[in-house]
């Protein structure tokens, strides 16, 4: 799951990285800035605890969120992501409201220079040999270049599951998932302006989360030792970390499964409505191409049972073909074709 950091120069984008990531000053300053850079963020789940307790496996592996810190506006780089992180500053009299608009115009300019460049091309296929898929395809990019026109992102934009289908290889940025952090001063000093940003998000329907990066990456920097401490005295429950990663998860619709292997149990992301034959590929692109069946037990089936052997007398655990949809907390035995 790899997400892009975007926002205008001034915003607080590479602190912010720095705090989520929790690089240390070393590592930043070492950092060619004309390059993009890379962060992971473990995604904690207390599940695998309970897991643990019951499988103890030698190896405990929890999902990853990965961050692209990104050097202006580099468009290749920001759609190979899944989705977007806005960094707004909300300190020296910033416009988060404004700046969000500013940063989907960005992505609508860039959204509407691919639709009028197909088209054209496009006409002519259709000309030369008509088909059905290039029909749905000229209705689509004529639906998106009237809603760009209207400066309308197109993750507002309804699509059938065919036309999501078709529109998904353009990789259009207005559609990619999106989540706000709105970067504040450590006093906090335009509470108005947090204001403006949530509840215009609220009417957007973007999640979104007031940020202190500058402090935040202080809290980094601490030793493990002195951190807990620290966050005690400031009333902070979850690190920055924690949050974001929770921000993101729920952000761009994704769910959890596990699967328990040898001595590893491990926690896989996955978007919510994933076939269990695509989740197979997630581990391994041959158990995809191999897939027989997945053995399949809900995680509360098994706290209430207490164990794997308890619960399949039982009759909770089920095999289930590719089409099943993975469902959050599906404890799952792959079985395929090597």
């Amino acid at each position: 799951m790899k997400i892009a950091i975007v926002g205008f120069p001034g915003s607080g984008k590479s602190t912010c990285f720095k705090a989520i990531t929790q690089k240390n000053k070393s590592e930043i300053e070492a950092h060619d800035p004309t390059k993009p850079r890379l962060g992971a963020v473990k995604i904690y789940d207390h599940r695998l605890e309970k897991l643990e307790a019951i499988f103890r496996p030698k190896k405990v592996t929890h999902a990853e969120l990965i961050l692209e810190d990104l050097p202006g506006f580099h468009i290749p780089a920001i759609k190979e992501v899944e989705g977007l992180m806005e960094v707004l500053g909300i300190f020296s009299g910033r416009d988060p409201v404004k700046d969000m608009g500013d940063l989907d115009l960005e992505f609508i300019l860039s959204d509407l220079e691919i639709v009028n460049r197909r088209l054209p091309g496009l006409d002519k296929e259709l000309k030369q040999e008509p088909s059905p898929e290039k029909n749905l395809e000229r209705e689509i990019l004529i639906k998106c270049k009237v809603s760009l026109e209207k400066n309308e992102p197109l993750r507002d934009f309804e699509l059938k599951h065919e036309e999501e289908k078709a529109m998904r290889g353009f990789q259009f940025l207005s559609k990619k998932p999106v989540f706000i952090l709105g970067n504040t001063d450590e006093n906090k000093s335009s509470p108005d302006a947090v204001s403006r940003m949530e509840n215009f998000c609220r009417k957007k329907n973007i999640r979104c989360m007031e940020f202190c990066g500058k402090l935040e990456a202080e809290i980094a920097d601490l030793d493990e030792s002195e951190r807990g401490p620290f966050l005690k005295e400031l009333g902070i429950d979850e690190t920055a970390r924690e949050r974001v990663a929770g921000l993101a998860y729920s952000a761009l619709g994704y769910i959890t499964f596990f699967t328990v292997k040898g001595d590893e149990t491990k926690a896989w992301a996955v978007k919510n409505g994933t076939k269990a034959e695509e989740a197979a590929g997630k581990i391994h692109s041959d158990m995809q191409k191999g897939f027989i069946k997945a053995e399949i037990m809900a995680f509360d089936d098994l706290m209430a049972s207490g164990s794997k052997e308890e619960a399949r007398k039982k009759g909770l655990l089920k095999l289930e073909g590719k089409e099943y949809k993975i469902r959050d907390g599906d404890i799952i035995d792959f079985r395929f074709n090597p």
